[in-house]
């Protein structure tokens, strides 16, 4: 699309832009412009303000790619028109489903609150084309890989920091991040680590992600025939990061990520010494740090099995009640988004979806995440099944695993809140999605 042209026209600036975007949705939280207005990230200004810059390019090119652009854009075409499809049903759901619950059904009214969810669906669009539009060779692989390293070894610093308060910094840093629920969380009972993000579950469930990468890499990457001891060490500090947050949703992800990681690699692998080494030596790394964890990961562990009493559990159920009651009077079309007369605080993206835009956006909803997963799937069948026994995954590959193997826990984690909403989780889960198509690309071979 229009990546491939003015300020981003070269290769090198794209991935420039991508790691900016990726360190801001990392590190830095979101601003206030004003208080009647939503706040903005630095990532967004970065896609948005260089996007528009490079429209504007094309308008004064007369509407016409250069060569080099051309040709970048026909390596995409493969991949880029089910993104395309897939925006344009999120966008054709949106438009119809408000269009009938406004001039039909005669509920609520439009406003700009309700614009902005547009703006939401572009957000991602932005972000998966500007990684779908990188020609990521080795070198551009280990850019991002090393600043991204880089930033995740800041979070599991400043995690610490926060667990030991250190140079009081939940005083004076740890509200720049979250100025509304920092001190019922870090200084809360029990105290919960959020890093740089707006909440300990978010948080968690990026720990998740980012344990996907490195757990792959670890059962399918390329270690010369010894043990990948940095690996196994950064995956045992990035579990105990998830265990500061005492994220239950995270928890569980962690597992049946585990779970599903252990049996393909186990299965792959042919069952062979050195990979029941490297799930013995994760089980035995993962039951250590349960059995050291903190008495308030085991006092909120425990008072999240105690249904009747837990009022998180409660308030849930109280939420997604009404939610259902909602969904039940319009079921196929949905309400709309109707943000000034219905509550956006809903606990389940899933139910959230379906009551704005009813059961048809829910089918575009999941396709927007199931049809890079079935694709990445299909590859690494046919990938397993050309490879010799047991031989490591290249990297394209190890992308796209990564992203099969964390998705289950993603679907796991929307029944209790949700990741396309939040916009700095989603950033960050739209660069894997773009790399699951840019890995597919036709001129690497893999479609």
């Amino acid at each position: 699309m229009f990546w491939n042209n003015g300020l981003t026209r070269r290769n090198e600036s794209r991935l420039i832009l991508l790691v900016l975007v990726m360190l801001s949705a990392m590190l830095l939280p979101s601003f206030e412009v004003h208080p009647s207005l939503p706040n903005i990230r630095v990532d967004e200004v970065l896609l948005f303000g260089i996007f528009g810059l490079n429209f504007l390019a094309f308008i004064a090119r007369g509407f016409r790619f250069s060569p080099d652009a051309r040709e970048e854009l026909r390596a995409q075409q493969p991949v880029l028109k089910w993104v395309l499809i897939l925006w344009g049903l999120l966008t054709l759901s949106y438009a119809i489903s408000n269009f009938y619950g406004v001039v039909i059904l005669g509920a609520g009214y439009y406003g700009l609150r309700d614009v902005m969810e547009l703006v939401t669906f572009f957000k991602h669009f932005l972000v998966i084309t500007l990684v779908l539009s990188i020609d990521l060779q080795q070198g551009e692989f280990g850019f991002l890989k090393n600043v991204f390293l880089g930033a995740l070894g800041f979070l599991i610093l400043f995690g610490w920091g926060q667990h030991f308060n250190l140079f009081n910094m939940n005083i004076w840093i740890s509200p720049f991040f979250n100025p509304l629920h920092w001190d019922t969380l870090i200084l809360g009972n029990p105290a919960r680590v959020l890093g740089t993000f707006d909440n300990p579950n978010v948080f968690g469930i990026f720990t998740v992600i980012t344990l996907s990468y490195l757990t792959v890499h670890y059962f399918f990457g390329e270690h010369q025939g010894r043990f990948p001891w940095l690996i196994f060490v950064l995956i045992g500090l990035v579990i105990k990061l998830e265990f500061l947050t005492i994220s239950r949703t995270a928890l569980f992800g962690i597992a049946l990520l585990y779970i599903i990681l252990c049996a393909w690699a186990f299965f792959y692998h042919h069952r062979s010494k050195e990979v029941l080494i490297k799930i013995g030596a994760l089980f035995l790394l993962t039951i250590i740090l349960f059995a050291t964890a903190s008495g308030d990961f085991f006092y909120r562990l425990t008072e999240g099995l105690n249904f009747s009493n837990s009022t998180s559990f409660q308030g849930h159920m109280d939420r997604w009640g009404v939610a259902v009651g909602s969904i039940s009077q319009s079921p196929i079309l949905g309400w709309g988004t109707q943000k000034y007369v219905m509550t956006t605080l809903v606990d389940n993206e899933y139910a959230l979806f379906s009551r704005r835009y009813g059961f048809v956006g829910l089918m575009v909803y999941l396709s927007f995440f199931l049809l890079p997963f079935i694709k990445g799937f299909m590859h690494l069948r046919r990938q397993s099944q050309m490879l010799v026994h047991g031989r490591s995954y290249d990297l394209p590959s190890q992308l796209i695993a990564a992203y099969v193997a964390v998705l289950p826990s993603i679907f796991v984690y929307n029944f209790m809140a949700g990741i396309f909403y939040n916009l700095q989780l989603m950033t960050l889960f739209s660069i894997t999605i773009g790399l699951v198509y840019n890995s597919l690309k036709r001129r690497r071979g893999l479609l």
